[in-house]
């Protein structure tokens, strides 16, 4: 209800960004938390990859943790046991206000091309039947409107039957 109440919010042009200025890798270690059970019932290995070095951004702390949230919980839905998660946090140069990257790449079951450009959209999915009752096609949704809203953009790297890499930026 939250994600599809969000949805209509940005849609709308309705949603107000809190900004204020903290680690990222708080938000990205909350989220991590958030989907450790998940992955472990699943047996699925979750891995974080984060800089010793505070990784300061300002941003809504909010919106940043959904979007954490919702790419881990879709890495570790689709992937099968025993594969692996890996999110990882970096600073793309050394200069303070420097952008900053958020990827979650999976061993999971990928997306086919023809599927990827829809991906994004709100309520559209990819794969068959079984997938697609997985969820509501909103979370990829909300994560690429959030970071638009930051003034981002999220990209997708697949390759069916091998995996996928969502990165916010």
């Amino acid at each position: 209800i939250n994600d599809v109440l969000d949805v209509s919010k940005i849609e709308a042009d309705r949603y107000q960004l809190s900004m204020e200025r903290f680690d990222m890798r708080e938000v990205v270690s909350a989220a991590v938390a958030l989907v450790r059970v998940s992955a472990e019932e699943k047996g699925v290995e979750l891995t974080p990859v984060m800089p010793g070095d505070e990784l300061t951004v300002t941003a809504d702390r909010r919106a940043l943790k959904q979007i954490a949230l919702n790419l881990l919980s879709n890495a570790v839905k689709f992937t099968p046991a025993g594969g692996s998660v890996t999110v990882s946090a970096e600073a793309l140069g050394a200069h303070p206000g420097a952008d900053l990257e958020l990827t979650v790449a999976d061993t999971g079951l990928g997306v086919a091309p023809e599927d990827l450009a829809r991906l994004g959209r709100p309520f559209e999915q990819a794969g068959g039947a079984e997938q697609r009752a997985q969820g509501t096609g909103l979370g990829l949704s909300l994560v690429r409107s959030l970071a638009e809203l930051h003034g981002g953009v999220m990209s997708i790297d697949s390759t069916l039957g091998e995996g996928t890499a969502v990165t916010v930026r």
